[in-house]
């Protein structure tokens, strides 16, 4: 899921947002499973960081855009984030 094409005028979620892109593409170019579940829990840890951010305005439609793809990214890693006990 990138962010590319979604325009979101706030600094920080651009600098979140490019993190989470660069760590996508090593998602997809990783070896093992293993990791993929590494890249994946940081990007949960980039997605989390951002999520209470301190200048939220839920009048803001781009700080209401942050909060959703945030928890888009969330719900899309989460599970390959887990790690698998066989």
């Amino acid at each position: 899921m990138e962010v590319e094409n979604q325009v979101i005028v706030c600094r920080i979620f651009q600098d979140t947002a490019a993190v989470i892109n660069k760590t996508e593409a090593k998602i997809k170019e990783a070896k093992s499973t293993k990791e993929r579940q590494y890249y994946a829990q940081d990007i949960l840890l980039e997605a989390g960081n951002l999520l209470p951010c301190s200048s939220y305005n839920a009048r803001n439609p781009d700080c209401m855009n942050c909060f959703s793809t945030l928890h888009k990214f969330i719900q899309e890693y989460k599970y390959l984030a887990e790690e698998r006990k066989m």
